[in-house]
């Protein structure tokens, strides 16, 4: 019994060193300055302008969004719409991430500031959720989302794909609010879950990750 305890004790501390060695690692990421590294955009759609990194594979794409393959893993990158147009007539309003993620499932949240290729400082939070032994992360600031499913190996090298793609983009907004004015409905929950399951095999589960809103005991 004693020996299955020590076991046990010893599976559990491996973990915790796993974890604190995935956060420094992600914390190296973030901290490490590449706005002046030269960024060459070779990506230009009718909204945003954007760097694809050598190793990272364009798997689908559209004016507004783009699906990425890196290692074992993938991405995607959307125009933040909602965030664009409020940032242009409610400038007050306070910067807020989709928020509709179990929190139970929280490993990493970090937030930032990040330098595009125009030299502008943009307000980001970075989060990391945990489903088996496969990560889900989410990456927000004002004009872009990221969404990214990555294995336990692939999880630091895409989270700085996405850092580095973020800092190379150029959003062209005056197109986006033209297209979209504040009065459009844009189901942005609903559009987005349909998007992580384009991200996550099949058999991924995304209901995993997200809040049950029913729990509070509001009906459908």
């Amino acid at each position: 019994m004693r020996k299955i305890c020590i076991f046990l004790l010893c599976l559990i501390l491996a973990g915790c060193a796993d974890l604190n060695s995935m956060s420094a690692d992600l914390d190296k990421v973030f901290a490490d300055d590449q706005s002046e590294k030269m960024i060459r955009i070779n990506n230009y759609t009718d909204y945003v302008d954007y760097y694809l990194p050598s190793d990272a594979f364009e798997l689908a794409a559209d004016a507004l969004a783009l699906k990425v393959a890196y290692g074992s893993s993938s991405f995607i990158m959307d125009v933040n719409i909602a965030g664009i147009v409020n940032a242009r007539y409610y400038p007050e309003a306070l910067f807020a991430d989709e928020g509709f993620f179990d929190p139970a499932r929280l490993l990493y949240d970090r937030n930032g500031i990040y330098r595009d290729i125009d030299g502008n400082d943009k307000t980001y939070q970075y989060r990391v959720y945990s489903y088996d032994d496969r990560y889900l992360s989410c990456f927000y600031s004002r004009d872009l989302l990221f969404y990214g499913y990555a294995s336990a190996e692939d999880i630091v090298p895409l989270s700085s794909r996405i850092l580095i793609m973020a800092k190379s983009a150029r959003v062209k907004e005056d197109a986006v609010i033209a297209a979209y004015s504040s009065k459009d409905v844009i189901d942005y929950e609903k559009k987005q879950v349909n998007m992580f399951e384009t991200v996550m095999p099949v058999n991924g589960n995304i209901n995993e990750f997200l809040l049950n809103k029913n729990d509070s005991g509001d009906s459908e």
